[in-house]
């Protein structure tokens, strides 16, 4: 085609206009450049130019001089080249709509050369005024000017600077899908394996969703799999699977003659659902998010626990009386509800703290944040005193987030952490101590042991000995010198847990973990009623997801990895842990 350019050079760099003018010049035929600026104001590149191709236009003064000027001249070629098929206008200004309209009218090609921030304004006004969008193309300078296919160049507009270069810079593997919303199609570009946020970003640039649709639904809905945040195209198999829904209806239809309705708390809110005792944990994760009960984010598990049912071995299930009992004893956050629950195992003990002491109703086995409680309302400490610290120093056993009475053997145990004297625990207890070695720094050290004692103790009678200095940790030395730790407590392995400890030896958690850094997501497991969360890699061998396990104390050498991770949703396979099923 037979082209002019024309360059608003107070707003376009020179460096642009060459690319321009190199670029359009291997398709088209370029007759003339025109460049206009003040002369002030034009930059030294563009003085000294080859006169035949480029003209250099002195605008004079005046703020918006460059615009009349360039219109002008837009105009002007018009009318005296009567061969011109196409105008190339070059700028980052917005003001050339009446002059694109204008050069369409007298059936002109234009292209339209700018930053591409204006583009999609510029598109829609270009409609309105029923300029036929064949004629005119928008070219952002920012992005290389290669062939795009036909379908993701009427899209451009409509697409922000970074979604259009992710575009460009994978055109090659560009393939182009028809979505649905509603009862409309839409056509999308879209690349297997695309960022979640850069594929959410694109449909609502394209007016696709909104900005409260979930992708995850979307996603379903559409056929595509939502994976370790990106996008992928379904296999066939997995188009053929259920859908969560039909997974749900499926689950209830095979064991309706066990169903039975139950209430379900969360956000102090009860509602009734189908339930089979023993349902497996991720379909019964699905009914609450079918029946809108909870939320994407929400965790199935703490709202299995507030409805007082019980999580074992990822399926769950309804507690016994015994089981419920407890279960509901654990909910209750108010002193005198507690107290009054309790009311046939009351005692009264002693507390003393800052040289003060008190009587106060106790429960054997009473949960450390009602303890606390119960001693702040008695005016006994302050919101800031530690209510195990005041427990521990009037001896008393705090473990598993509860409050006992000690008998002797435990008694002897507080004492020594009390006072860091380990002659009388070991007097004590004479008839269970053993000499050991221990290792440390490559060196091998003998100490007394007693098979079960505190890893507090073990720690101290370490510091003791100057075997270990401050910053040194005793569950390292434990490790190495292959004892055991379980409940706080260390004790000698026997011949399995010795060989486990092997392992572990050979397998460094942290080289797996900055080897696969980018990879690594966070997982919640829980454990003893307690959720734990931990770095995560998709397929990590076995014996790292246990020796990690190990080293966080979320179980110790006789609880087996593979069950915690099946128990908690997690599929093994080849010796491999994945999150739900190994794809």
């Amino acid at each position: 085609m037979i082209a002019h350019v024309f360059v608003d050079a107070e707003n376009i760099s020179p460096s642009v206009t060459f690319n321009v003018v190199e670029h359009f010049g291997k398709e088209h035929v370029i007759t003339k450049v025109d460049i206009v600026a003040k002369e002030e104001t034009l930059p030294a590149r563009y003085r000294n130019l080859d006169t035949k191709l480029y003209r250099v236009q002195n605008c004079f003064y005046g703020k918006n001089s460059a615009d009349t000027w360039l219109c002008m001249e837009v105009v002007r070629a018009i009318i005296d080249e009567p061969d011109l098929e196409l105008i190339i206008l070059v700028s980052s200004d917005k003001d050339f709509l009446p002059v694109i309209k204008f050069a369409v009218d007298f059936e002109k090609k234009v292209f339209v050369v700018s930053s591409g921030e204006g583009h999609r304004t510029l598109a829609e006004q270009l409609k309105i005024l029923n300029v036929d969008s064949a004629a005119v193309e928008l070219k952002d300078f920012r992005l290389k000017f290669g062939d795009v296919p036909r379908r993701l160049e009427k899209l451009l507009p409509l697409m922000s600077f970074n979604t259009k270069k992710y575009f460009f810079d994978r055109e090659d593997r560009i393939k182009f899908i028809l979505v649905k919303r509603g009862e409309q199609l839409f056509e999308v570009p879209f690349i297997s394996g695309m960022n979640a946020l850069t594929f959410r970003r694109l449909l609502r640039e394209l007016n696709v969703i909104g900005w409260s649709t979930s992708l995850q639904i979307f996603v379903d809905e559409n056929f595509l799999k939502l994976s370790r945040d990106r996008v992928y195209f379904r296999t066939e198999a997995e188009i053929s699977e259920p859908t969560s829904a039909e997974l749900v209806t499926n689950y209830l239809a095979a064991h309706a003659a066990e169903l039975r309705t139950i209430l379900i708390k969360h956000n102090e809110r009860l509602t009734e659902i189908p339930f089979a005792d023993g349902m497996p944990l991720d379909v019964f994760g699905k009914l609450l998010r079918e029946r809108k009960i909870i939320g994407k984010t929400a965790s199935i598990l703490q709202t299995a626990e507030r409805s007082l049912l019980k999580v074992f071995d990822g399926k769950v299930y309804l507690r016994d009386e015994e089981e419920q009992e407890l279960a509901f004893e654990s909910t209750i956050k108010n002193v005198d509800e507690y107290l009054s629950y309790h009311a046939a195992e009351l005692k009264r003990i002693l507390i003393k703290h800052n040289g003060k002491t008190c009587e106060v109703p106790f429960v054997n086995g009473i949960t450390l944040e009602l303890f606390g409680k119960l001693l702040r309302e008695q005016n006994i400490i302050g919101k800031s005193v530690s209510a195990t610290s005041v427990a521990r120093k009037n001896f008393l056993d705090v473990r598993d987030g509860r409050i006992y009475l000690c008998d002797e053997e435990r008694l002897s145990e507080l004492y020594a952490e009390a006072t860091g004297n380990l002659n009388g625990y070991f007097w004590q207890n004479d008839d269970k101590t053993v000499s050991i070695f221990v290792k440390h720094d490559g060196n091998l050290f003998e100490i007394s042991f007693i098979n079960g004692m505190p890893l507090s103790l073990f720690e101290l009678l370490l510091r003791n000995a100057n075997i270990i200095g401050k910053k040194a940790s005793a569950v390292k030395v434990a490790a190495n010198s292959l004892l055991a730790i379980r409940d706080e407590r260390v004790w000698l392995m026997d011949e399995d847990e010795l060989a486990t400890a092997q392992d572990d030896l050979e397998t460094n958690v942290d080289a797996y973990l900055n080897a696969h850094a980018l990879d690594i997501r966070t997982t919640k497991i829980l454990r003893g009623g307690q959720v734990h969360s931990i770095p995560f890699v998709a397929g990590m061998p076995l014996k790292v997801f246990g020796k990690l396990l190990r080293e966080r104390h979320i179980i110790d050498r006789t609880v087996s990895a593979e069950k915690v991770a099946v128990s908690n949703g997690l599929t093994v396979r080849d010796e491999k842990v994945f999150k739900g099923a190994a794809s």
